[in-house]
């Protein structure tokens, strides 16, 4: 501070210091990337492609494709050949997986109860296959658990890292099913051997690199540097081949991962990748029992090549082969279950995937809705733009939306 050398007063007394930013605030540099900023509604005409383009896809996959094959008929007398205890058993198994799944946001979120955790994978799960609107249903699900009274940086990080877990259970899931069908004998008669090791050799792969990259980006300083370093070098060449100037900052997102959820995967990162891993198998044998209960024998289709073909498949769809994963894995699960028993049993087969996707897929979807409204009673189901700056801003706007 300077004075006035025309001026003997003395020197006024400093101004009252500004406190601190809450800590659960997120920082400024983390806009953009956050849940916050996805939870903002699309455009009405992305809106309407995105509709129209889901809409299409089911009518490809269910009007034209599988009628081919199978008669709906068949199918629905398939369905009420079930049994009322049948249908309480699958109902129990999907139940469990359901709150099975919600146990991950329960490890990666501190302070949420496992009720409300099953309530965040209905939740997004329903949003995401009724609103395919991209990670729209994730800024949806960060503003629900905001509103239950978690802070800032604890929802976001929570969220964002689900994503990351859920697709490390999906990539380790081949290497498991080649294994369970080599140790049961299944993997020497399979028609497409090859093509299976194939597709388990690079998800592995890929799941070791992805996860080394995270411990040792959360665990050492030095290696986030090198990796920023390394990853700018290669982004810095990679746009100047394309003939434009560099403009992504690869080493300020790595530290700003390391920063904002470094901590979070330290402590809770294995329990959650272990509880998801435990939610895929759950949703496996959701579809092992629907198969049975539908009349697939264990002579046509083993457990072992059930898994495998399930693992097969949550690896391919990782890529988001339709919006709102509605219809490709169905078709994915009925061919290639139907090239390992035979025509004879493709009935059947339909049936049951059709019934675990029930349990997955289309349960969720209504739930979803009730849940968020009863979640949100007293505001709009979806966030509106001035409730989502106010709950980005930090745990102090929290309080006051909440109490608005």
């Amino acid at each position: 501070m300077t004075q006035d050398s025309a001026s003997p007063a003395p020197t006024p007394p400093p101004a009252p210091a500004v406190p601190p930013a809450a800590p659960d605030t997120v920082p400024p540099a983390a806009h953009g990337t956050d849940p916050a900023s996805t939870a903002a509604p699309p455009s009405r005409r992305s809106a309407l492609l995105r509709a129209g383009l889901i809409g299409g896809v089911l009518l490809v996959v269910f009007g034209v494709i599988l009628p081919q094959y199978i008669d709906y008929a068949d199918v629905i007398a398939a369905f009420q050949g079930l049994t009322p205890g049948q249908i309480l058993v699958i109902t129990a198994m999907g139940a469990i997986a359901w709150i099975v799944g919600g146990l991950v946001f329960s490890a990666l979120i501190p302070g949420l109860a496992s009720v409300r955790g099953t309530m965040s994978w209905l939740i997004l799960a329903g949003i995401g296959a009724s609103v395919p609107f991209g990670p729209w249903n994730m800024g949806v699900l960060w503003v629900v658990v905001r509103g239950w009274g978690i802070g800032n940086a604890a929802a976001t990080s929570g969220v964002a890292l689900y994503g990351i877990v859920n697709e490390l259970s999906r990539l380790f899931l081949p290497l498991l099913s080649v294994a369970v069908l080599a140790a049961a004998g299944d993997l020497a008669q399979a028609k497409n051997a090859g093509a299976a090791w194939t597709i388990a050799i690079v998800s592995s792969i890929a799941f070791v690199v992805v996860t080394a990259v995270i411990i040792g980006v959360v665990r050492s300083e030095r290696i986030a540097d090198w990796l920023g370093r390394t990853g700018q070098r290669i982004t810095d060449w990679a746009f100047r081949r394309i003939g434009r100037e560099p403009s992504a900052n690869v080493a300020g997102s790595i530290h700003r991962f390391r920063d904002q959820l470094g901590l979070v995967i330290h402590r809770r990162g294995l329990a959650a990748l272990t509880l998801a891993i435990v939610a895929q198998l759950a949703w496996s044998a959701v579809l092992v029992v629907a198969l049975r209960f539908c009349g697939v024998p264990d002579s046509a289709l083993s457990l072992a090549q059930i898994f495998g073909v399930y693992g097969l498949v949550m690896v391919i769809t990782i890529i988001p082969l339709s919006p709102g994963g509605a219809g490709v894995p169905e078709l994915l699960f009925i061919s290639a279950f139907s090239a390992i028993a035979g025509p004879e049993y493709q009935v059947a087969i339909t049936a049951g995937v059709f019934l675990y996707r029930i349990y997955f897929w289309f349960l969720p979807v209504p739930l979803a809705w009730l849940l968020l409204k009863a979640a949100r009673r007293g505001r709009p189901m979806l966030p509106t733009t001035a409730e989502l700056s106010d709950y980005a801003r930090g745990d102090s706007a929290q309080v006051a939306t909440v109490a608005a």
